[in-house]
């Protein structure tokens, strides 16, 4: 089994604050989508860890479709990152690969947070997936409808993996 993770954030960088997690699992053999995980986090509990809030992604942030920024921005539903760590830890339990779109952004972000929690991950590091170049390669275009939910994301880039391993013949 396969976990793909997508996160909303603050900013662009390694230390960026976190709105949302989301994750799957996922058999990149199949159609099969198998548990999903969505946690809204507290951005006041990530101040001891010095978070970053950048000015720019929050501009970005504010020229989204209302319906995306009151889902990132909500305050309905949150937990502190700390617990949000341990369960997506355990939700990751098991998995052979860990996937996000783009290999220098969303992984990073957690192995930064996870560094600083000294917390450990579920993955290797040779276990790291790009679907960018995964994407690129096979031609596949994703097709996102509520885009910037981190788990719509998600869910939709595992889909992408899925579709490109079957137009490559994978085994």
């Amino acid at each position: 089994m396969h976990l793909m993770v997508d996160l909303e954030t603050l900013a662009t960088t390694p230390n960026a604050a976190v709105l949302t997690i989301g994750a799957c699992t996922f058999d990149p053999m199949s159609n099969e989508i198998c548990k999903q995980f969505y946690e809204k986090i507290d951005i006041e509990s990530q101040e001891p860890l010095e978070r970053h809030i950048d000015n720019n992604t929050l501009e970005w942030w504010g020229k989204q479709d209302k319906q995306i920024q009151e889902d990132a921005f909500s305050e309905d539903g949150r937990i502190h990152l700390h617990d949000a760590m341990k369960k997506l830890y355990s939700f990751g339990l098991g998995t052979t690969n860990v996937w996000s779109h783009g290999s220098i952004f969303d992984i990073v972000i957690l192995e930064n947070i996870c560094s600083k929690l000294q917390q450990a991950v579920t993955w290797k590091f040779w276990e790291i997936r790009d679907t960018r170049t995964l994407f690129d390669l096979a031609k596949v275009e994703l097709n996102i409808q509520g885009k910037h939910n981190a788990l719509t994301d998600a869910v939709a880039q595992a889909k992408g993996v899925q579709e490109a391993y079957k137009k490559l013949s994978v085994k």
